[in-house]
């Protein structure tokens, strides 16, 4: 690993979920679950791990080389990712890997809050992210930068201990699809993918305000909104938003600091504004495609083809060319108000 001490931990043991104290990896089979949540496994998981600079990147059979890649990608994005988040990791963060999705479907970790457990042995608290390995190295590397921001974000907002997270749950209610929407943000800025599905949610009509949209696609509406702050208030100020909200504890307030708005109310409403008014002056300036030039190519029945279709160009009635190979020989036919000549 560059620059990096690497050990690696001999130990063996079983896992549904594993406890993890300072400097020590314990053996533990889970005694309890969640009722309800517990994960049937098809598969023993014998775990080791590598130990870098920041990182505890645990891997099963098989998963070595994807641990590796996935350690040295996490200490490649950590600097950035806490340079723009304005927040730098405490100690150690725990990178749980999975070979495939299938693997991590069996696993238990994450179904419910990970709290501190008593006996000096610590379950994983705000201090994990967990990634899998589907054949595409983009999409992991997506996975991790999610996965760092996570810890940063919950950590910032919520501290590391039991006590800090409890005490700062309840002081502030920020909602689920903000803290959300802004670790992927910070993951992913945006794509051509998470366009074109704002786009169609936006345009669909299905929403009335904000708060809809929301409750239907919350990761969507939290990563739009940030981007949505990026370009209208500049990118700086979403972290500062961010910020100011934690600080403040009011998202009132913050949003006035940053947008100028008196309620966060009337951001949110501005959002669905702004986003409506963007795309349906992106339709209006595209320039529609002429009727009638559309060619297509398809077969119906066994011994009859119909190629080089062509719609009337002309709107007055719903006339086409088309033509025909049957029995050998080809034909072209013009079909109006639905008789062949």
């Amino acid at each position: 690993m560059q620059d990096h001490k690497i050990q690696i931990d001999k130990k063996i043991f079983l896992l549904f979920s594993f406890f993890i104290s300072i400097g020590i990896i314990a053996n533990a089979q889970v005694s309890s679950v969640e009722f309800g949540k517990n994960r049937v496994q098809y598969k023993k998981f014998t775990w080791q791990y590598y130990q870098t600079q920041n990182f505890n990147s645990y891997f099963n059979q098989n998963g070595q080389e994807i641990a590796k890649y996935i350690a040295q990608v996490a200490e490649q994005e950590l600097p950035g990712i806490e340079k723009f988040v304005e927040y730098s990791l405490q100690r150690r963060a725990n990178v749980i890997i999975y070979n495939s999705f299938n693997d991590l479907q069996q696993s238990n970790i994450g179904l419910g809050t990970d709290w501190q457990s008593a006996g000096g042995l610590t379950k994983l608290v705000n201090n994990k992210m967990i990634v899998y390995y589907n054949s595409n190295h983009a999409d992991l590397h997506r996975q991790v930068r999610e996965g760092i921001a996570k810890v940063l974000v919950q950590n910032l907002l919520f501290g590391e201990d039991l006590g800090e997270v409890a005490g700062n749950q309840a002081l502030l209610d920020l909602p689920q699809w903000l803290i959300d929407g802004y670790v992927a943000y910070v993951g992913q800025n945006w794509s051509t993918e998470l366009d074109d599905d704002l786009k169609s949610e936006v345009l669909s009509g299905n929403y009335k305000n904000f708060y809809q949209f929301a409750f239907e696609k919350p990761l969507l509406a939290g990563h739009a909104f940030w981007y949505y702050i990026e370009e209208k208030y500049k990118r700086e100020n979403t972290t500062y938003l961010l910020y100011l909200a934690r600080v403040y504890k009011n998202l009132n307030r913050a949003s006035q600091q940053v947008t100028k708005k008196r309620k966060f109310k009337e951001v949110l409403t501005d959002f669905m504004e702004y986003e409506q008014d963007k795309y349906e002056k992106d339709i209006s300036r595209r320039r529609n495609y002429p009727k009638g030039s559309e060619i297509t190519d398809y077969t119906v029945g066994k011994r009859i083809d119909y190629f080089h279709f062509n719609v009337n160009p002309n709107k007055r009635n719903g006339s086409f060319a088309v033509v025909q190979y049957k029995k050998g020989q080809y034909r072209l036919l013009l079909n109006e108000e639905d008789k062949d000549k």
